[in-house]
């Protein structure tokens, strides 16, 4: 969604990266008018903004007409006042841990985001954390009352225990984290159609164009992983999912969930997870969270995916728990937007630290960090040798000690 405003705000701005992304005249125009392009938005008049908070304050508002109300269980038709914001993460089992004062830290994206110039004359827009209220953190309108009582009680009623995890349970976290990261992706696609509707000027810009093509990819990868779950579910079989259960001897101060097709593994190998025959990108779930007196991190896979990700889960497995950690530390940041942290936890960091995690979350060119961290762990794999890594390493520790 950046990108959208970034052309609000520069129209004169270059991608040079994105300079051969164009929408053909033939195509769809990706307004939705079912018209072809040529003969629909690529002619059309540019809208205008007087300033740059006009055109914050119009992309707000289309962001919140992105947001539908629908239940993803398969088969319900539940719509309106029916629909309930769902928590992605229970509020009174897991937010409420990480609370202080009935907030959190997470990024706001109810709110415009802060416009800062990186570079002279190239104002970002930028989603900074910022404390949410625990009531408001990871909802999203995608379930309806009943299904979401119904389906997620084994992992959010009090009378079932999370100390031990069941497959079922596993299952259920990998399936709310799927949810939220398919209706996070529906949000965008519309997202999209409503500005390219709105500012015909949008669709002439690279680094837009690659963004609505990378939501529409992902869509279409995301709709194989719905039918599965939809399946499982309709037969009670929680069987087709592998999942690594990594427990953390104590209460950490941040949880996430999140979709992602991992670029490399914890030795810096490149993870190659493209299935050329159906032209789709697997994915993996993680979910990180605390219970009491101890947390879980879940990273699931399809069973069928395996010949994927086999490698990568076998070197979690039997990597150390430290290495795995400092792994985890700088791919949360980076690769979720769904990334909740204690105030406690954020008051322990130094500002330098503070400020490293603000540029991992929010800076759409922070990929430069995560490459750094994939040839520090090629050399630690390399090398052979008894190396003590660990979260520490990193100025921002998401696993310190309360």
């Amino acid at each position: 969604m950046c990108g959208i405003i970034i052309t609000i705000l520069s129209q004169s701005q270059e991608v040079s990266m994105f300079k051969k992304i164009r929408i053909s005249g033939t195509e769809l125009c990706p307004c939705n008018s079912g018209k072809e392009y040529k003969d629909c938005c690529k002619y059309k008049a540019a809208k205008t903004f007087h300033n740059n908070n006009e055109a914050l304050h119009f992309t707000g508002q289309q962001m919140k007409k992105s947001k539908s109300k629908f239940c993803l269980y398969e088969g319900c038709t539940q719509k309106g006042k029916s629909i309930i914001k769902a928590h992605a993460l229970q509020e009174n089992r897991i937010l409420s841990k990480l609370a202080n004062n009935g907030k959190v830290i997470m990024q706001d994206f109810s709110k415009d985001p802060v416009i800062l110039e990186i570079k002279k004359g190239q104002p970002e827009p930028f989603y900074f954390l910022t404390e949410v209220s625990i009531s408001t953190a990871t909802t999203a309108t995608c379930f309806c009352k009943t299904h979401d009582d119904k389906l997620f009680a084994k992992i959010e009623k009090k009378q079932f225990d999370l100390q031990t995890l069941d497959k079922e349970q596993r299952f259920l976290f990998a399936y709310k984290t799927f949810s939220f990261e398919f209706y996070t992706q529906i949000a965008a696609q519309k997202f999209n159609t409503l500005m390219f509707s709105n500012v015909p000027q949008t669709t002439k810009n690279p680094l837009v164009v690659h963004q609505y093509r990378n939501v529409q990819e992902k869509l279409n990868d995301l709709q194989y992983y719905k039918m599965y779950f939809d399946n499982a579910l309709k037969n009670n079989d929680f069987d087709g999912l592998e999942t690594i259960t990594l427990e953390i001897p104590f209460e950490i101060q941040f949880a996430n969930y999140m979709a992602i097709s991992p670029p490399f593994d914890i030795t810096g190998k490149k993870v190659k997870a493209f299935d050329k025959a159906s032209k789709r990108l697997k994915f993996i779930f993680f979910t990180s969270f605390p219970v009491d007196n101890k947390s879980y991190i879940l990273v699931s896979a399809l069973k069928e995916d395996l010949k994927y990700f086999s490698k990568y889960f076998e070197t979690i497995r039997n990597s150390p728990l430290d290495l795995v950690e400092y792994y985890i530390n700088i791919l949360i940041p980076l690769y979720s937007q769904n990334l909740i942290i204690s105030p406690l936890l954020w008051d322990k960091w130094s500002e330098k630290a503070q400020g490293g995690v603000q540029f991992a979350v929010a800076d759409p060119h922070s990929s430069k960090m995560m490459y750094g961290v994939k040839c520090y762990l090629s050399q630690i794999e390399k090398s052979k040798q008894p190396i003590n890594v660990s979260a520490n390493d990193i100025a921002f520790n998401f696993f310190l000690k309360p």
